[in-house]
């Protein structure tokens, strides 16, 4: 027995460290990815707007590529040059927001990616002065030790000497590249990742540039932080190079598929097709073209249309075809697919249909595949999922399905059929979040094919007799929209979605207050509305000192929510100022870090101004006290916000039901101030947790 236990403890390591080194590439993956941005979209992707479309996307998409997220001290920049690591206030809102948003695609079935830039960074106010961070009371920090000493800093006057490492990978002359052999710089990351999987809630990250720095370091990092799923950058189209990156990161990561998009460019184009490109010779057939093409690589393949990069007018990599007939390719090949938000912004309903017909048949990153034709003007392949199979027909060829499968979704050059072994309920997708708004808003509802939607907007169940949805609905008064999709042939119902709007009263007035910086003698707002200036020229108007130490200024004139606010104080001939902040109610805000020439500023509660205190008839809270679990039960709808007693702003959350739970066990004992937003206007109540 003595020589045969440690055998079998040997054999179980070696079991659990193959586990372990694949565990971010998951086998037979499932999950559909939305890269949910594009270059300078900082509208579409701010974090207020994917969370007010969440239901829509999580509908749709397991995993949700957000843009990077750290502070890059400018409120135009996309993240790519960051300066901090630990500060999630960014171009696409404040790191409150940010949590919300992933609180929110969580508790809807959808993991966030982070997008992470850990080849280089960006300094403070010179090349090399990169900001001290603390989280979990450990210090971050590095220096010029820790910048590659091939890095082109070396050759500027005036800036520090670089005097780490050579680079292990490519040059980026845009920041100052970071030597991974360092212990500092590794110890950095790991810290930086275990950030963003336990104070951000990340599931996954997106490494940009990996031909920057050894791949071996992504497996290190990984297997440190331990998370979900992780893809890189390897931005070429070498089928070989690219499987050595994933050899050499021990597979402990998938990489994007730029083959198979090369492949893609150079078969589905602007005014043609040439299908024979879409796929590769394999044992003695064809398979679809890239890593995907191959066993042994199909699993870490992340395919894709196009990217953030890729994306942009003179762009030779940009896909010029037809785009969806490039995502039926997508929809039914191995690998895992990601569909770019400019994309899903423009043919919603069709891509959904793809989806809805990929996740019927449970097709993964491994699946099988048949090709059953391919020439000039036609690929035809079948593959196979864990529930049935899957045809996609490209080009212009004809082509008949066999009489056992269904017609998912048709189109200009692509078709989709499908085969179940076992029935699947119908999607259901809408194309608004519950929430608090304040003009009337028009939802969508849509289903795959062979099914109906029916809804009721009276919080009654949703059935089979209930209203036939014939067209997009206007919510022009509060209530509550609750829908299921139905199909009479498999008698299958969707899961019911359940959104309850808020249309509140817009404003006659809205109260801004800030607390400046200390060396602020005098503060000025800001102030539009849609183009509508609501206090004059720039630098704006002066604002009241109050007693607490908070500047005050009342705006009104305006017609739309939210206004557009910045504060400044009103220096000439150059005013320093605030970020652009936002409003649709009284607000207040500290002043945060100066990043790039402008404050950041963090929503909170203006402690000491006098507020109206909720009542059991608008809010019931209990257990208060309690241990951190909150029951909430309101006969209005609208949204909870809670903030600590310095006014930090730690969770919001949509109240959707007549009963809902709070969790604050995280945050720890204390007192917590609860904001709620409903129809009857903002009113606040302590809580306590013991």
């Amino acid at each position: 027995m003595k020589k045969i236990v440690p055998f079998l403890l040997i054999l179980t390591l070696i079991s659990l460290g193959k586990s372990t080194l694949k565990a971010q590439a998951p086998a037979q993956c499932q999950d559909v990815m939305l890269q949910a941005f594009y270059w300078d979209s900082y509208t579409d992707s701010k974090w207020t707007n994917l969370n007010s479309k969440a239901a829509e996307i999580s509908s749709n998409f397991s995993l949700v590529w957000l843009p990077p997220s750290g502070n890059c001290q400018s409120t135009g920049s996309m993240g790519y040059a960051p300066v901090y690591w630990f500060d999630q206030n960014s171009a696409f809102g404040t790191q409150a927001e940010l949590k919300t948003l992933i609180t929110n695609l969580k508790a809807k079935g959808s993991k966030a990616i982070a997008d992470v830039v850990v080849n280089h960074r960006s300094g403070v106010s010179n090349w090399t002065n990169f900001p001290a961070e603390t989280y979990n009371a450990v210090t971050y920090s590095m220096g010029p030790a820790q910048i590659c000493s091939t890095d082109e800093v070396k050759y500027e006057a005036g800036q520090a000497t670089p005097t780490g490492a050579p680079d292990t990978g490519t040059d980026f002359d845009g920041s100052r590249d970071l030597d991974h052999t360092s212990t500092i710089v590794r110890d950095n990351i790991k810290g930086y990742l275990q950030f963003l999987k336990n104070e951000m809630g990340y599931s996954g990250w997106r490494y940009d540039m990996t031909k920057g720095f050894s791949a071996s370091y992504v497996n290190e990092y990984n297997t440190s932080a331990a998370n979900y799923f992780s893809v890189g950058e390897f931005w070429d189209g070498n089928y070989d190079l690219c499987k050595a990156w994933v050899n050499n990161c021990s597979n402990n990561s998938t990489t994007f598929d730029f083959p198979m998009k090369y492949a893609l460019n150079s078969s589905i184009y602007s005014g043609g097709m040439n299908l024979n490109n879409l796929v590769w010779p394999y044992n003695g057939g064809f398979q679809p073209a890239g890593l995907i093409h191959h066993p042994d690589t199909k699993r870490y393949a992340v395919t894709f249309v196009d990217n953030h990069d890729t994306y942009v007018v003179g762009n030779p990599s940009k896909f010029s075809g037809n785009v969806l007939a490039a995502y039926a390719f997508l929809m039914g090949s191995p690998g895992v697919p990601c569909v770019l938000l400019a994309h899903w912004n423009d043919y919603k309903a069709a891509i959904s249909a793809m989806i809805y017909a990929r996740r019927a048949v449970q097709l993964h990153s491994e699946s099988a595949i048949t090709v059953n034709q391919t020439a000039a003007n036609i690929y035809v392949a079948t593959a196979t999922g864990k529930n049935g199979a899957l045809i996609v027909k490209i080009g212009s060829g004809s082509y008949s399905a066999p009489s056992d499968y269904t017609l998912a979704t048709s189109g200009t050059d692509y078709a989709i059929w499908m085969k179940t072994t076992t029935n699947v309920a119908p999607s259901l997708m809408v194309s608004l979040s519950g929430g608090t708004y304040y003009t009337s808003q028009s939802v969508t509802l849509s289903t795959s094919a062979g099914a109906s939607v029916y809804y009721t907007t009276d919080n009654t169940p949703a059935t089979k007799n209930s209203t036939l949805y014939t067209g997009a609905l206007t919510i022009s008064s509060s209530k509550t929209l609750r829908a299921i999709a139905y199909n009479s042939t498999t008698q299958l119902y969707s899961a019911e979605a359940t959104n309850t709007y808020v249309i509140s009263t817009l404003p006659a007035s809205i109260k801004v207050r800030f607390k400046a910086p200390a060396d602020w003698t005098a503060c000025k707002v800001h102030s539009w509305a849609g183009s509508t200036a609501l206090t004059g020229a720039w630098p704006g108007v002066a604002m009241t000192l109050d007693a607490d130490g908070y500047y005050s200024y009342t705006l009104t004139g305006f017609s739309v929510v939210p206004v557009g606010i910045v504060f400044n104080n009103g220096a000439s001939p150059t005013p320093i100022q605030t970020v652009n902040l936002y409003a649709s109610a009284d607000m207040c805000w500290n002043a945060g870090l100066l990043s790039g020439g402008q404050y950041t500023a963090t929503e909170t509660i203006c402690i000491g101004t006098a507020v109206k205190d909720l009542t059991s008839n608008s809010l019931e809270i209990y257990p208060n006290p309690s241990h951190g679990q909150l029951t909430l039960s309101s006969k209005q709808k609208g949204q909870v916000t809670v903030y600590n007693l310095q006014g930090k702003l730690l969770l919001q959350k949509n109240l959707e039901s007549a009963t809902e739970t709070l969790d604050l066990s995280a945050f720890g004992r204390g007192v917590y101030m609860l904001r709620f937003d409903g129809k009857e206007g903002r009113s606040y109540r302590k809580v306590v947790v013991e």
